[in-house]
């Protein structure tokens, strides 16, 4: 009891567990947007699911060490079976929820140069889009345009705030606003309203806050701030 204890007081554990949350809260909301199909199936959810949580905590023990973890590529192939399970019946879905997977862990290899800016853009395609994709294709069967246009800033998100993780030393400061300045015209393709204006200056926020968090709450921090900007594009 007091070990299981312990392991719940530990603070990366705490923020593998909220990130994870984060991560998989807003795969969820961008995956009902424009959503009107049938119901999952509990095995499916239940696949889903653990797909999902093993993904986000498998890759946020990769970036926080660093590409050094190794918990983190473990969960992220149990997350792989686990994708497998959820679409037993579309191959072109499993590969699709293999492919994030397979990603992180060769990314754990630095021979292969995925630790920089063709890393980082890949990551930000599979990650905005996996989860998303899947769950709106078992729903309806199909991909609608204005759910694919939602997914355009979600993308631009990961590359604003998992940057840092793929380009830890960009050669100039500056080259730190290029990201959330493709967030912020990604957020432009959205109808405008006062939840735009609202994202929009939680990105710009977070450019300045995050020059301040402590790097060991960088990676929480990113996920409940990208949480906010989804919620408020997509709600």
């Amino acid at each position: 009891m007091t070990s299981l204890t312990a392991f719940f007081k530990n603070r990366t554990v705490q923020q593998v567990f909220l990130f994870t949350f984060c991560q998989n809260l807003l795969w969820w909301l961008i995956g009902s947007t424009a959503s009107t199909g049938q119901p999952l199936d509990w095995s499916v959810k239940l696949a889903l699911g653990g797909y999902g949580i093993l993904l986000a905590a498998g890759y946020f023990l990769i970036l926080r060490r660093h590409f050094q973890s190794h918990i983190g590529p473990i969960l992220v192939v149990a997350a792989a079976t686990l994708g497998l399970l959820a679409a037993p019946n579309d191959h072109l879905l499993q590969l699709f929820a293999v492919l994030l997977c397979v990603f992180l862990v060769l990314a754990c290899i630095p021979q292969l140069g995925l630790q920089s800016i063709y890393g980082l853009v890949v990551f930000s395609f599979l990650a905005g889009c996996g989860v998303p994709v899947i769950l709106f294709f078992l729903r309806n069967h199909y991909l609608a345009l204005q759910f694919m246009t939602t997914l355009v800033p979600v993308m631009a998100s990961y590359l604003t705030f998992f940057a840092p993780y793929y380009l830890p030393t960009p050669p100039d400061w500056r080259w730190t606003l290029i990201p959330s300045g493709i967030l912020i015209l990604a957020i432009l393709l959205l109808p405008f309203s006062w939840k735009t204006w609202v994202a929009i200056l939680l990105v710009g926020g977070y450019w300045e806050l995050n020059r301040h968090v402590t790097a060991a709450y960088r990676l929480v921090t990113a996920g409940v701030v990208q949480l906010l900007v989804g919620y408020l594009l997509l709600r």
